[in-house]
């Protein structure tokens, strides 16, 4: 009786060792699923929080400058734009008609004054002369003439030259005093305006009025302005009273 119950003793403690391993096996499985599972999620939860941050970073709005109150942005200048300069000046020319850039005008040219009792050379073979300078009382009959003491003169045009002669640009002005101020022109009484041309060996002459006040002219000047790009005659002196 005391054999048999030995056997019976090591069969129930084996078989109870092998039962304990299959536990501890089945709890050490279970807890690497449970480890496996938990890792997953953890990594899944990363991955999509990272997904949710760059497609924020994408798809937010930038944030729009804020600007003071009563102040408007000035607007960026365009590559290559420049502030346009500002247009020349268009006067035109008396004599050509035809209209030139101020800045490419140059300054009439003078001949140097003769006295008013001797003849100039405008170009050669073209003389003028002033003749017949008496003190008149000018008449107004156009419009802005304004009558009052003035100064009538001849000037004539003498052709030496081997063909007419034209008068058609050819302008004379009147200047008076110590500042040698311009004078305005009258038609009466008695002027005449140049003819077109002067014939080959012929001589012209044409009559102008011009206000001068009468205690203005001890020094007076009478410029001949022929043609286009040729020095201006000047006569000067004094005129009668």
């Amino acid at each position: 009786m005391a054999v048999h119950h030995s056997a019976d003793t090591g069969l129930d403690t084996a078989g109870g060792r092998r039962r304990l391993w299959w536990i501890a096996g089945a709890g050490l499985l279970v807890l690497l699923v449970v480890i496996l599972l938990v890792t997953n999620v953890w990594a899944s939860q990363r991955a999509g929080s990272a997904d949710v941050a760059a497609t924020q970073s994408v798809t937010s709005p930038s944030p729009t400058p804020t600007r003071s109150p009563g102040r408007s942005p000035s607007p960026s200048p365009s590559p290559g734009s420049a502030e346009p300069a500002p247009p020349v000046p268009i006067i035109p020319d008396p004599n050509a008609g035809v209209g030139v850039p101020s800045s490419e005008v140059a300054p009439p040219q003078v001949q140097e004054p003769v006295p008013l009792t001797d003849p100039a050379v405008a170009v050669p073979g073209v003389v003028f002369r002033i003749s017949e300078l008496e003190a008149v009382e000018g008449v107004a009959r156009g419009p802005g003439e304004i009558a009052g003491p003035s100064l009538r003169f001849a000037v004539s045009v003498r052709n030496d030259t081997a063909a007419p002669v034209s008068l058609t640009s050819t302008v004379v002005n009147f200047f008076f005093g110590a500042v040698q101020s311009p004078a305005t022109e009258l038609a009466a009484p008695g002027g005449v305006p140049f003819p077109d041309e002067v014939a080959v060996g012929a001589t012209a002459q044409g009559v102008f009025v011009f206000t001068v006040p009468a205690d203005e002219r001890d020094e007076v000047q009478i410029a001949v302005d022929y043609s286009a790009g040729v020095p201006i005659v000047l006569f000067e002196g004094a005129a009668p009273r």
